[in-house]
């Protein structure tokens, strides 16, 4: 009985530890992961709400962090200083 059980523990052991490989990877946020056309084909891959949701957030956080690091160089009116 008792190598039954532990048959049973290794292979539960096995299931559990397979199960967590099946998880779909969120894809990063990048400029090319958040381009209109791979952001659509990425939003469609993932089959999870909340994934879906997560990757959203994701892309709208790194996007607002572009748009501030953004900057164009001015030059001062010449009087003006």
């Amino acid at each position: 009985m008792d190598i039954k059980s532990a048959k049973l523990v290794a292979a539960l052991g096995l299931a559990v530890t397979l199960a967590g490989c099946t998880e779909e990877k969120i894809p990063g946020p990048t400029a090319d992961n958040c381009a209109p056309g791979m952001y659509e084909k990425n939003l469609a891959g993932l089959s999870k709400e909340s994934n879906r949701n997560e990757f959203t957030a994701n892309c709208k956080s790194f996007l607002a962090a572009k748009k501030m690091t953004e900057w164009k160089f001015e030059k001062s009116p010449e009087g003006k200083y």
